[in-house]
């Protein structure tokens, strides 16, 4: 499973369903084991005009104005959340890079686990200094390609003094990954040696949520992939890891504020 698909990237549902098409701007390949896909550029065509509701995800977003402008912080966090969240504009052009789980401890360091929750954190407060010459930086570069390349030496930076996962927290990960989500965190603790208590309390520091809501978002991903296939909803359930097609819709209606029939018809 790919780093995109395990990490439940973003969508977009309800209020507007999707951005328009971005810039996309290929992520150094030394990230590769810290980012979800490669960056994106939005400019003043890929911004929506209005609002959107942002689904649940464990992907961190981080995303540099490349303009100044009144409204929010220069340099944005918004960590994992647990359910669907409504975001409203005015919009700025940015760049925004995606982290992948397990990357955004590595990135922005230990206190990425208390921002767990909340929309539009200001970079400066996880790292400081750090956040303003990248903010100044990126509204100096006169293109994308240079823009990318200071995210990227941002984020390098970064991974060479950042934190290294522990070995059992990213193993309970891989194991949460490989069964799709459907492994006990009961059998995961054992599996890594931790007591079930200990691995909840270290994996949330970790990965910005519980072990449970992170089998359940993957799960979801599953459901994702099915979107638009002509299969019955019954058996991508089955598939997908629920207990019929009642419980998948009200998982897709919490984490994402709407059904995967009205995603698929708009």
């Amino acid at each position: 499973m790919s780093a995109e698909a395990a990490s439940q990237s973003r969508g977009r549902a309800g209020v507007k369903h999707e951005l328009a098409p971005s810039i996309v701007l290929p992520a150094d390949a030394r990230l590769r084991p810290w980012v979800a896909r490669d960056h994106e550029g939005f400019d003043e065509a890929a911004l929506p005009p209005g609002d959107f509701v942002d689904p649940a995800t464990l992907v961190t977003v981080l995303a540099v104005k490349v303009t100044d402008q009144p409204w929010h912080p220069p340099v944005l966090v918004n960590a994992p959340s647990t359910t669907y969240n409504r975001i409203q504009g005015p919009w700025a052009p940015a760049i925004v890079a995606r982290l992948a789980p397990l990357g955004a401890y590595k990135l922005l360091g230990p206190a990425f686990s208390e921002i767990g929750g909340s929309l539009y954190v200001a970079l400066e407060d996880i790292v400081g200094a750090e956040a303003r010459r990248l903010s100044e930086q990126v509204q100096s570069a006169p293109t994308w390609d240079e823009r990318r390349r200071l995210l990227d030496g941002f984020l390098l930076d970064r991974a060479t003094r950042g934190p290294q996962p522990s070995p059992e927290v990213t193993s309970a990960w891989h194991l949460l990954v490989r069964s799709g989500g459907r492994s006990t965190i009961t059998s995961v603790a054992r599996q890594v040696g931790w007591s079930h208590k200990h691995l909840i309390t270290r994996f949330k520091q970790q990965l910005g949520v519980t072990p449970q809501m992170a089998a359940r978002l993957l799960r979801l991903s599953t459901v994702w992939r099915h979107l638009g296939n002509e299969q019955s909803w019954g058996r991508i359930a089955a598939e997908s890891g629920y207990a019929d097609q009642a419980h998948l819709i009200r998982e897709f209606r919490h984490f994402t504020g709407t059904t995967p029939a009205a995603l698929t018809t708009t």
